[in-house]
């Protein structure tokens, strides 16, 4: 009788265990919510129609935007792709991790310090008198580098990525290294873009059955889907960054919307190629949240959209603020970032702090209840409490330091803090900087660097300071620079180019059939 007892009761103890413990499985999947994070190659800050376009057709990025929250002034951390791109999984500023520019084809990501130039060959624009050369930088993220992907599968998240990576070319750089544990559809050597199978078969990893008039957005959308049907309602919550080529370059787009968006009035936003490739963008986004639905997540999935930088110009137009992809000026930076967590934080908000794209790390870890790592995401601020009005929130300064070229800049440093923003460049040997009051100028028209010498001086010294802290690599003195000649490449250059190109997208606009709604800047 006592046996019987003693493993009637033991037998009790194990069921009520096992209850306890799926009890807690399912408490955890509840409180602990999967995340989606939907990052597009190039797309400028108003290419959706909640952002001010009227050209673009985005019905479901609309709808994202409508049931979360838009951060208006949501910025990447460096105007072209990998320094954001490797900014976004680490939560450091490109010019802490020295991945600060994008790296050369013609070399392998070998993690040392490197120029942009081919072997033998200096870099800087050697027909130009240029007082600097592009400052070294490692030709991929370094593998000292810790992502949230890892932090994420370390602590009990399934983690997939699927398209572009661009944070180095050698296996032991791919994001199946880098703490993604399943990851496909990113180019594994380097080779002519294509957003259609054609021109990419056999060089995308796990898609080799990729056929030539296949739409490579469309195929990464429907491994996404998959993700989330294979993924969805198990004892682990998962992570999925699904990573678009979309909308960079070549101009790509499905002929039927392409002869569409020819016969529609145009703005300043004129293309109706890449029209046409965002409204693949906008397919996707809408096959991502009904997946989410369908298999009954919604509730319990976060869905981030983003870009990676600012629009090229003039492929789009981001007027009225001024540059695109490649400048240090605002629309360089400033992207699309939109959150919805549905039924979790207030839909239809414009927010208006500004975040920027480092801030992700610690916010995802915030979401997921896991411990904050301040020494990995040092560059990361949370914007958890923004999302969910839990908690104070202190708008941080930003920093964006890019000493490299591009054909719209040149070595730049830029900060902002609060609303003033500060720009050096370091091609001039006087008479390096511009200043600007974003609340009183969005569109960085007024230079008050001569007027505000007390405001100059503080931003100045914040931004020495920022430079030392991360034992910033600095532009290379050009051995070859005449002193008695300005620097040409420098900021008189830039800023006017800017202008030009700010001045003939107004023109289009104010020449089109169309006004645009109200913007929030």
């Amino acid at each position: 009788m006592y046996k019987s007892d003693y493993f009637r009761t033991s037998l009790l103890l194990i069921v009520l265990l096992a209850v306890i413990q799926l009890s807690c499985t399912q408490e955890r999947n509840v409180t602990r919510p999967n995340i989606i994070i939907i990052l597009i190659d190039d797309m400028g800050w108003k290419d959706f129609g909640e952002a001010g376009s009227t050209y673009y057709e985005t019905p479901n990025i609309d709808r994202m935007s409508r049931e979360g929250i838009r951060f208006t002034k949501g910025y990447s951390s460096a105007p072209v792709c990998s320094p954001s791109r490797g900014a976004i999984y680490t939560g450091r500023y490109s010019g802490r991790t020295k991945f600060s520019t994008v790296f050369g084809h013609h070399v392998d990501s070998v993690a040392e310090l490197r120029t942009v130039a081919k072997e033998g060959e200096r870099n800087g624009r050697k027909k130009f008198n240029n007082r600097t050369e592009d400052a070294l930088h490692y030709h991929t993220l370094p593998l000292t580098e810790t992502t949230f992907a890892d932090v994420l599968s370390q602590n009990g998240y399934k983690t997939g990525f699927l398209g572009k990576w661009h944070c180095g070319w050698d296996p032991e750089f791919w994001p199946n290294k880098r703490g993604f544990e399943y990851a496909e559809g990113f180019r594994i050597i380097p080779s002519p873009s294509s957003h259609f199978g054609k021109s990419v078969i056999g060089n995308m990893y796990g898609m080799e059955d990729l056929k030539p008039n296949d739409y490579v957005g469309d195929k990464l959308t429907d491994k996404a889907v998959n993700y989330i049907n294979e993924n969805a309602n198990t004892e682990k919550p998962f992570m999925l960054v699904l990573s678009h080529f979309l909308v960079h370059g070549p101009l790509e787009g499905k002929d039927d919307y392409v002869k569409r968006f020819s016969i529609k009035p145009t703005t300043d936003q004129d293309k109706p190629v890449y029209a046409a490739m965002m409204q693949s963008v906008d397919e996707s986004v809408g096959r991502v949240l009904q997946a989410i639905e369908k298999v009954g997540i919604d509730e319990n999935t976060v869905v981030i959209f983003t870009s990676d930088n600012g629009g090229p110009v003039p492929t789009t137009s981001n007027y009225p603020l001024l540059g695109g992809k490649s400048f240090i000026f605002e629309a360089g930076m400033r992207i699309p970032f939109l959150v919805r967590w549905k039924g979790k934080i207030a839909p239809g908000v414009n927010q208006e702090h500004r975040i920027i794209q480092t801030d992700l790390f610690p916010t995802i870890l915030d979401i997921t209840g896991i411990s904050k790592k301040p020494d990995l995401h040092k560059d990361g601020n949370s914007f958890y409490p923004l999302l969910t009005k839990d908690g104070a929130w202190n708008q941080q300064p930003i920093f964006f330091h890019f000493p490299h070229y591009t054909h719209a800049t040149s070595p730049a440093t830029a900060l902002i803090d609060n609303d003033w923003k500060l720009i050096r460049f370091y091609n001039d040997v006087d008479d390096q900087y511009l200043l600007f009051n974003l609340k009183e100028d969005p569109y960085e028209q007024n230079d008050l660097s001569e007027i505000e010498t007390g405001k100059m001086e503080k931003m100045v010294q914040l931004m020495e300071q920022y430079l030392a802290d991360i034992n910033a690599e600095m532009p290379v003195v050009n051995p070859d620079f005449d002193s008695s000649k300005p620097g040409e490449l420098g900021k008189d250059y830039y800023y006017e180019f800017a202008n030009r190109q700010r001045m003939e997208k107004k023109k289009l606009l104010e020449n089109s059939n169309r006004t645009q709604p109200k913007q929030t800047i």
